[in-house]
């Protein structure tokens, strides 16, 4: 009776550590999101209005889902994953455009280029990461 006990203390603790964890892992990344929009802003010399609010939006969404996840909400899981996943598939493609107009002579992309890039390599370890974490 008590080893049950103590078997199901374990696994409670185990899993709030993993809630703290991955959730400390999303507000980091929505804090990420926010700087790149800024750092977004200023490369395209205060022109792009979209990044600094796409930045500020999204990475703030990403931020409140990391602390409802501290707090042990289980729907944030799917929701920062689906979210990350969408944001991945958008860094993916809007780098691409840039590289491909960079490979056809346009060279005043390539800070906007290398900037996607990163936040696609950043955005594939965040969803890696979900995806190995998910339970349900």
């Amino acid at each position: 009776m008590h080893i049950g006990s103590f078997t199901w203390w374990m696994d409670g603790a185990l899993v709030q550590k993993m809630h703290k964890r991955l959730g400390s892992l999303l507000i980091s990344y929505g804090l990420f999101l926010v700087s790149m929009g800024v750092i977004g802003f200023f490369l395209t010399h205060e022109t792009s209005t979209s990044s600094l609010f796409n930045g500020g939006v999204f990475g703030s969404l990403i931020v409140v889902l990391g602390i409802l996840h501290r707090q042990g909400r289980m729907w944030t899981h799917p929701a920062s994953l689906s979210a990350t996943a969408i944001f991945l598939l958008t860094f993916s493609w809007r780098s691409t455009i840039q590289w491909y107009a960079i490979a056809n002579g346009d060279t005043t992309r390539v800070s906007i280029a290398v900037l996607l890039s990163i936040m696609c390599v950043v955005s594939f370890a965040v969803a890696l990461i979900l995806f190995k974490n998910y339970r349900h």
